[in-house]
């Protein structure tokens, strides 16, 4: 008897495996994939140096983790979507690094993607550095009811409280 097929299942996701970069590393990792699908570190040019930020690409907010932990499956429709361009460089010291050139923002997604391919050449790509916010439209998931939110929350800036673990059933049609 397949339990996917005919029973119920549950998730169990809490904060630090939807938020905590090395334990989402971890998820994405254990799923065959690497972290540079989901987000990786840029660097912005600022009074003279170059600050360490790091952005989230579409399919981290794509993923079903981040879909039910951040927006407990529900349609999402982002207020804007940020491009940036940037450029691939090396370091003194012979590590390669992306610098932020500039960025962009649309108030939609689909005004976001429309820039980018109207680019004849460089790096460009969607993004948020918000893990919580998502510059990408998502639809409702239908197979996912959340049925638990601990009392215990985080305040997260741009957000508000966040149920620091939620429990969600899958039922399936």
């Amino acid at each position: 008897m397949d339990k996917y097929k005919t029973g119920t299942r549950y998730v169990i996701v809490d904060h630090a495996i939807a938020t905590v970069l090395d334990k989402f590393d971890a998820v994405a990792t254990l799923s065959g994939s690497s972290r540079k699908k989901f987000y990786d570190v840029y660097y912005l040019p600022q009074d003279g140096k170059l600050k360490p930020v790091i952005l989230f690409y579409p399919e981290y907010y794509r993923s079903l983790l981040i879909r039910l932990y951040n927006f407990d499956g529900s349609q999402v429709t982002p207020k804007s979507s940020v491009v940036i361009s940037y450029q691939e460089k090396v370091s003194r010291e012979g590590t390669p690094y992306k610098e932020i050139t500039s960025s962009q923002s649309f108030p939609n997604y689909k005004e976001a993607e429309a820039y980018i391919s109207s680019q004849a050449s460089g790096n460009y790509k969607i993004v948020s550095t918000n893990a919580l916010i998502s510059p990408v439209p998502l639809e409702a998931l239908k197979h996912y009811k959340l049925i638990h939110s601990s009392d215990n929350s985080i305040v997260q800036p741009g957000v508000g409280s966040i149920s620091e673990v939620k429990i969600f059933e899958y039922v399936a049609d």
